[in-house]
């Protein structure tokens, strides 16, 4: 579930509790505020061809189109010259001094949505816990490691030499 978060830097954003992406939990409310914030991210883009494929709808179920958003969204601020990995996730802002991953020194995909939306549309931005569920910030877990990793394959040790 998203909630609001605070920083020095930044004082209000939304950040997930679960990653949402490629390996990821993907919890329906976490997707659900990456769904709303892509959403009007590319809402009123001109020319509508520069629009990710695919209607972006806000029902917190992570697939294709909000798969393709996520990436097309990545790949747009790398075009324009902005620091983040294109690596399909929305992993949770953890870094509030820098707002950068520990590993990548890359920005969070999510820091750039929250500075998207609200540069673009304020209004649509502050309206945000309105339209998405959001957890209360002092019962907000701490951040773990949200990896999802498919099953290994059964390993059958030979016995007896068979």
């Amino acid at each position: 579930m998203g909630y609001i978060d605070t920083s020095e830097n930044l004082p209000v954003f939304y950040n997930v509790i679960n990653a949402v992406g490629k390996n990821a939990p993907n919890v329906k409310d976490d997707v659900m505020l990456v769904q709303y914030l892509l959403y009007w991210v590319y809402k009123n883009v001109e020319p509508k061809a520069a629009t990710p494929k695919g209607v972006m709808k806000v029902d917190g179920i992570y697939g294709g189109i909000t798969a393709n958003w996520i990436l097309k969204f990545q790949l747009d601020i790398m075009l324009s010259g902005g620091s983040i990995q294109a690596d399909n996730r929305v992993d949770r802002i953890r870094n509030k001094d820098s707002f950068c991953g520990s590993i990548s020194q890359m920005c969070y995909t999510l820091c750039w949505l929250n500075w998207v939306v609200a540069d673009v549309e304020p209004e649509a931005f502050l309206n945000t816990a309105q339209c998405v569920p959001l957890a209360n910030p002092l019962s907000v877990p701490p951040p773990s490691n949200d990896m999802i990793f498919p099953a290994a394959p059964l390993q059958i040790p030979a016995v007896g030499g068979l």
